[in-house]
């Protein structure tokens, strides 16, 4: 299948906390519930690692529809490398996506943890990507305050962290961190080896490296237990300890230097494009912003690219790739939509008049090709997206 816009259904996965109702409420459903599928995985091509949870095969990857029916978007693009992906292939012609696209909902704070930086994923691991992490800020629930733990503010040396992980001394490890506060449309920036938790109560957009490593640094809470092969990557606590960032830092210090402000790319009436994340945080993804009141055309980079819709409505569109699509699968495509079971679901995928369109609303997400050189965005109102797309680093082929 050739298509320059494809429409993602909903990815929802399991995780060891609890949320998931402000996914609900992003896309409008009548019931918002927390359960423990509190992420959804946009566009993914990653494998979730869920150790001690019942397997659930291929969980984490997206399906989308074709016409030969339900493919995984992996194989999809396997098989259209460079309609898909342009140039950004390893030397060898195999590829990796370089980055991982989550919408998070917490309705607890997680479980203090940290993530390998690539340097130790690929010396220590032999893989080829840590998990550095950006979060931008969708939502803070009524009635409460938004924050993250991120960093130590009181460290502790290598020894004495051990100590706490080892007898799960919570006060000693409480006292560690101090709350630094996140408010909507805040983005944040969170390196390998930095130790952190999301708090409360927070929607947010979640880009990283596409990686599923993870050391679980606390083993209860909220009567959430991580199971021990969940932990420790499958390695020991003592191997894990290397992987800590010991240095203090203080609140103000995290807030200058892992708060990003956005940078305008663009601005005019009724239109606005701002870089999100850029190449001086990360090689990995790039991250964009566009604020639309008006009909725009949008010049294309030329890289596979995936997107949400954070408010509003409106039609993505650009020429069709002159492949034929069967009137069968248009009408499937739409039959799957209506299953989706949202209240509003204005979302559609069609070839028409030799255009690529979608109609997408609040909390819909998409899939632009490398082949791509411009899509217009035709806006009901007000409309706000958020894309990412990779940076130079995935033409890199690591191990």
């Amino acid at each position: 299948m050739r298509k320059k816009l494809i429409f993602l259904p909903p990815n929802r996965v399991r995780r060891n906390y609890m949320g998931g109702a402000g996914i609900d409420a992003l896309h409008g459903r009548r019931i918002c519930m927390d359960n423990d599928q509190p992420e959804e995985w946009i566009g993914s091509m990653v494998e979730a690692s869920n150790p001690g949870l019942p397997p659930v095969p291929h969980e984490g990857l997206v399906a989308v529809e074709t016409p030969e029916g339900s493919q995984f978007l992996r194989n999809v693009v396997d098989q259209e490398k460079k309609f898909y992906l342009g140039d950004d292939l390893h030397p060898d012609g195999s590829w990796q996506l370089s980055f991982l696209f989550k919408i998070l909902d917490s309705s607890m704070r997680l479980h203090v943890q940290a993530h390998p930086s690539t340097e130790f994923a690929v010396t220590r691991l032999h893989k080829p990507y840590g998990k550095l992490e950006c979060y931008y800020i969708l939502g803070v629930r009524e009635g409460t305050s938004g924050y993250i733990r991120l960093g130590f503010q009181h460290a502790p040396s290598k020894d004495e962290w051990k100590e706490i992980i080892e007898t799960q001394d919570m006060a000693r490890m409480d006292a560690c961190f101090e709350k630094i506060p996140v408010h909507v449309g805040e983005v944040w920036y969170i390196p390998g080896g930095m130790p952190h938790a999301i708090g409360e109560n927070i929607t947010m957009l979640e880009i990283m490296e596409p990686s599923d490593l993870v050391v679980r640094c606390e083993f209860e809470r909220n009567g959430i237990v991580v199971p021990p092969e969940a932990r420790f990557m499958g390695r020991g606590l003592d191997f894990c300890l290397d992987l800590f960032d010991y240095h203090q830092y203080s609140r103000e210090y995290i807030t200058e230097h892992c708060q990003i402000h956005p940078r305008t790319m663009a601005s005019e009436v009724g239109f606005l494009r701002q870089e999100l994340v850029g190449e001086d945080r990360t090689r990995c993804f790039f991250v964009q912003n566009f604020e639309v009141s008006k009909t725009v055309e949008v010049q294309h980079d030329h890289k596979f690219t995936l997107g949400i819709v954070c408010e509003g409505s409106c039609r993505i569109e650009t020429s069709a790739s002159g492949e034929d699509v069967s009137p069968e699968f248009i009408a499937r495509t739409q039959s799957r939509l209506s299953d989706a079971n949202l209240a509003d679901q204005r979302s559609s995928s069609a070839v028409t008049a030799g255009m690529d369109v979608l109609r997408l609303t609040r909390g819909d997400t998409f899939a632009i090709s490398a082949d791509t050189d411009s899509y217009r965005i035709v806006p009901e109102g007000k409309v706000k997206l958020v894309e990412v797309a990779p940076g130079e680093d995935m033409k890199r082929k690591h191990v």
